[in-house]
C-alpha cells in the first residue's frame, strides 16, 4: 500500500502545504483521494499527486477555484497554453495596478515630507502638479456641498484613481469670503488615462503647507494670502487670480481635528 499510494501527510509535505490544505482541496472536489478507508485515512494515487501539484501551482498564481476546475477539465495541451496566455494578460494588468499603487504611495510620502520639514510655511515650488476631475465635482455654498449634475458610471473609467482621490478645492482669490464661488473636485497626485481627468501643472507656484483646522479658523486664507503678496512683492512676482487646496490627510489628535493641506498659488 505505502509503495503505491500517498497519504495526506506525504502529499502535503511534497507540495509544501498543510494537511488542512489537502483536506480543503478534497472538500472543494479539486483533488479527491482515490481510496478512503473506514478509519478515515485517505490515500492518493500518483495521478492524484500530479493533479494536486497542478492545483497547487495554479493557486500559487492566484487563479480562482472556478477557473482551476475548468483548467482540470482540459484534455489537450493547446487548451492549457491558451489559458496560460490569457492569464498572462491578467497578470500584466495586475502588475500595472501594482505599479500605480507603489507610485501613489511614493508620491504621498514625498508630499508629506513638506509638512514634516516646513509645517505651516510658504514655499516656492517649480514643476509641481495635481490632478482634477471636473466630472466628479461639487459646488459650494452656505448650505454645504451640492453635486452639480448626475454622475454617469462610464464618465470616469479609472476605479483606482477615483478610490484614491482626495478633496480638492478651487476658488478665485478675490472671492475668499464668497463660498458660493468655490468648487470641490475629486483630486489626486497621480495621473490617469481617463479623458475626464486633467493635470494642473504649476510651472511656478507658492505652496503653503497647512496643518490645522481650516473649518474653525475662517481667517486662515487671509493670513496666507498676506504672505503670498509679501513674497511676490519682494521677488517681483505676480500671483494668478485663482488658487487650489488639496486635502491629503485628516487626523484627530488630543480631541482636536487636524488637516494636512497643500494650498497652491500659481504664479504668472
Amino acid at each position: 500500500m505505502n509503495n503505491k499510494y500517498f497519504r495526506t501527510g506525504a502529499i502535503a509535505k511534497f507540495n509544501n502545504v498543510s494537511a488542512d490544505t489537502v483536506r480543503y482541496y478534497d472538500k472543494e472536489k479539486l483533488v479527491t483521494p482515490s481510496i478512503v478507508h473506514n478509519n478515515n485515512y485517505r490515500y492518493y494515487t500518483l495521478d492524484d499527486a500530479l493533479k494536486f501539484n497542478s492545483v497547487t501551482l495554479l493557486r500559487e498564481l492566484n487563479i480562482p477555484l472556478q477557473d482551476i476546475r475548468e483548467w482540470l477539465t482540459y484534455t489537450n495541451m493547446e487548451e492549457a497554453i491558451t489559458f496560460n496566455t490569457e492569464y498572462i494578460e491578467v497578470l500584466k494588468q495586475q502588475r500595472l495596478l501594482l505599479d500605480q499603487k507603489i507610485h501613489f504611495l511614493q508620491q504621498f510620502n514625498k508630499r508629506m515630507e513638506s509638512f514634516h520639514h516646513n509645517p505651516n510655511q510658504l514655499e516656492y515650488v517649480e514643476n509641481d502638479f495635481i490632478y482634477l476631475c471636473q466630472a466628479l465635482s461639487f459646488t459650494v455654498d452656505q448650505e454645504g456641498f451640492n453635486i452639480d449634475e448626475p454622475i454617469q458610471d462610464n464618465q470616469v473609467d479609472d476605479p483606482f484613481w477615483t478610490k484614491t482621490s482626495m478633496l480638492g478645492f478651487t476658488n478665485h482669490s478675490e472671492y475668499i469670503h464668497s463660498p458660493e464661488n468655490g468648487r470641490v473636485c475629486c483630486s489626486n497626485i497621480i495621473p490617469s488615462e481617463c479623458d475626464e481627468i486633467e493635470e494642473i501643472h504649476f510651472d511656478q507656484a507658492l505652496r503653503f503647507n497647512y496643518i490645522g483646522n481650516p473649518f474653525s479658523d475662517l481667517t486662515y486664507l487671509e493670513a496666507i494670502q498676506e504672505q503670498v503678496h509679501a513674497y511676490c512683492n519682494q521677488h517681483r512676482l505676480k500671483p494668478a487670480s485663482h488658487y487650489y487646496e488639496l486635502y491629503y490627510l485628516y487626523q484627530h489628535v488630543n480631541d482636536t481635528p487636524s488637516y494636512y493641506v497643500h494650498i497652491y498659488f500659481p504664479l504668472q
